[in-house]
């Protein structure tokens, strides 16, 4: 006897319905995802289609277990798995008691160290192409995303002797803000623009082409110096997490910090005063040299 099938009702609705809202793409496919999981394990489970006249809270109680001890998926996971499954309850108008989420203790997220960050700049400056000077010196002292460098124009910066600036029109939620930029950042710009007035910041081709550097091409770059400079676990965004660490270990409070990286909560920032999993490493490690 064959199963029912996992197709969920009204799906496609509440995707555009939460699109109408401004949720990004990402989130669409995320929330698609997680609810597209939940019926497949509902139908496993009970040998019926998913609707949401069907759904109790033993069912819910069950594949929140499910996805902890089975699946093994991290709070993090199943905590996002609920919150798209209680939306899409919620937009077909059916209230369902949920699960309370799962506690989870989040270490700071993980950025470079000094010796690690000088490991990188050198790698680059071996280089010598101002391109990618440019690019990681900018996202190490602005804490931009990727799709924020691509993005940029040259008319979105503002440079002089003594004090720079760029905008980003269009962050994450669609957020508007203004980064300042150092000397650091205005040399390195500087040298690559080399007069250039108009156009994209970065361009493709190591610079010297006509369109825009994309997100994957800027991946790519970073890719190549984590390569060289023996850091082969280095995610681009560890250079937004190692701006942040490294703000907030001047003693700038967490409001500043917070408004320059373009976070809506402070708890998004507060993140990064938590020890990281390498401080915690090196505190027991210390504990074990001491004996």
């Amino acid at each position: 006897m064959s199963l029912p099938t996992t197709n969920v009702p009204y799906l496609n609705a509440w995707l555009e319905n939460l699109r109408n809202t401004n949720k990004s793409e990402n989130t669409l496919r995320v929330y698609r995802q997680r609810v597209l999981g939940f019926a497949e394990w509902f139908v496993s489970t009970n040998g019926e289609t998913l609707t949401h006249e069907r759904v109790t809270p033993t069912d819910l109680r069950e594949y929140k277990s499910y996805l902890l001890i089975n699946l093994k998926r991290s709070p993090s996971t199943v905590n996002l798995s609920f919150v798209a499954i209680a939306n899409w309850l919620d937009f077909n108008g059916q209230n369902v008691s949920m699960p309370s989420y799962v506690e989870e203790v989040r270490s700071a997220p993980q950025g470079l160290d000094k010796l690690a960050q000088r490991s990188l700049t050198r790698a680059v400056e071996r280089e010598s192409i101002s391109r990618d000077i440019a690019i990681i010196t900018l996202m190490l002292n602005t804490g931009l995303r990727i799709s924020e460098v691509a993005s940029l124009d040259i008319e979105d910066l503002t440079m002089g002797d003594r004090y720079g600036s760029l905008k980003v029109r269009l962050g994450k939620g669609g957020k508007f803000r203004t980064v300042p930029l150092n000397g650091d950042i205005r040399k390195a710009l500087q040298d690559y623009l080399n007069g250039r007035a108009k156009g994209p910041v970065f361009l493709s081709q190591r610079g010297k082409g006509a369109g825009r550097l994309t997100a994957s091409g800027i991946r790519q770059v970073i890719d190549q110096y984590a390569y060289l400079a023996k850091l082969p676990d280095l995610h681009p965004h560890a250079l937004r997490h190692t701006f942040a660490r490294n703000l907030l270990k001047t003693g700038e409070g967490l409001e500043m910090v917070a408004e320059i990286l373009g976070h809506k909560s402070l708890n998004t920032t507060r993140i990064y005063t938590q020890p990281s999993d390498q401080d915690k490493a090196n505190a027991v490690e210390r504990l074990s040299l001491r004996q």
